[in-house]
């Protein structure tokens, strides 16, 4: 079973690879550390910005493209309430983007939106 880091990963690579211009960025919205430092760490994050929620990858391709966002996610993994409003928010002002979980799931998105990429896929990627 893939992880949703393992998944993170594979799908980064996979889009620095057949998204060669764009500018791939992941959106670190968690806090990895414990006690009274998580409150000061994610006090000092929402005042400097970060939105609760966000979608972990963006990617800026050609501008006459648009950006588009991946929330990542395991197998068994679902969206928190405020993964779902943003998307939903973003989705509402006519983005693209999606939850995926696998370079399948991202393959099928970007033909879906019409983005080209630089690589092609006879079989699966793990």
């Amino acid at each position: 079973m893939t992880s949703e880091a393992q998944a993170h990963r594979s799908i980064l690579a996979f889009l620095r690879l057949a998204l060669p211009g764009a500018i791939i960025h992941h959106s670190a919205n968690e806090v990895a550390l414990s006690g009274k430092d998580v409150a000061r760490a994610i006090g000092k994050a929402k005042s400097l910005g970060m939105l609760p929620g966000f979608p972990d990858i963006i990617i800026l391709p050609f501008a006459h493209i648009g950006p588009l966002f991946f929330e990542v996610k395991g197998p068994k993994g679902r969206l928190s309430p405020s993964q779902a409003d943003v998307l939903g928010r973003l989705d509402g002002l006519g983005y693209r983007c999606a939850v995926v979980r696998s370079i399948d799931d991202v393959q099928a998105r970007l033909s879906e939106w019409g983005v080209w990429t630089a690589i092609k896929f006879a079989g699966k990627i793990s």
